[in-house]
């Protein structure tokens, strides 16, 4: 059943007193040309800020401290993502960093002669190959390359674009594995930083893109 009325209200007083004004989330991506997409991004850094601190409100410890902070995690990372995509392929298609993106090297077997066609090692089947570049679909890119090209086309520095590929990396593996490996206070920290770099993220990136004059 729901909280009564009066602790709803107390919730909301608490949770609101402590966050910036609705305007600001709404004026934090002003950079971003897509109204759509503007609004969402809004919405999203708006509400896990809000689910932040209904945890740090209630003192949430242990596992539901591990969850808000994989929740944290998630909501980030899909921010970063999503604001580096549309900037790369929607503003900055046309340049040839964005462009190299969609190429990958791959290897396609060639008949060269059924001698060759019929060679074998341990058993094994030799073929005979070459390489070439292939086009690929947005969807394959991995982010980590849309990283490398957001620093190579200086959007963000190197050291901002490492750590954002950690934070991804953490989102994917959401995540027991990754947490018996490294630890709950890895992910605590990593999430603070998911947070921190958020104005330095919109800093880089509005000096990025002036210099393209796309914004």
């Amino acid at each position: 059943m729901p909280f009564q009325e009066e602790i709803k209200q107390e919730i909301q007083e608490y949770i609101t007193k402590h966050l910036p004004e609705e305007n600001w989330f709404e004026g934090f991506f002003d950079f971003i040309d897509d109204d759509k997409l503007r609004e969402r991004l809004s919405e999203e850094f708006k509400a896990i800020r809000y689910i932040y601190k209904f945890f740090e409100g209630i003192q949430a410890d242990d596992w539901l401290k591990n969850a808000q902070i994989r929740i944290q995690i998630f909501y980030y990372a899909s921010i970063y993502e999503a604001i580096i995509h549309h900037i790369l392929f929607e503003l900055l298609a046309n340049e040839p960093e964005v462009r190299k993106l969609f190429e990958t090297k791959t290897y396609k077997k060639i008949s060269v002669s059924k001698k060759l066609n019929e060679l074998e090692h341990d058993g094994k089947k030799i073929l005979t190959m070459y390489k070439t570049t292939v086009k690929r679909e947005i969807t394959t890119i991995r982010f980590e390359d849309k990283i490398d090209a957001s620093v190579k086309l200086n959007l963000i520095d190197s050291n901002l674009g490492e750590e954002l590929k950690e934070i991804y990396k953490l989102r994917n593996a959401i995540h027991l594995h990754a947490e018996i490996k490294k630890g709950i206070e890895y992910e605590v920290e990593m999430s603070k930083i998911a947070y921190r770099r958020m104005q330095i993220f919109r800093e880089q990136i509005i000096e990025g893109l002036n210099k393209y004059s796309v914004t």
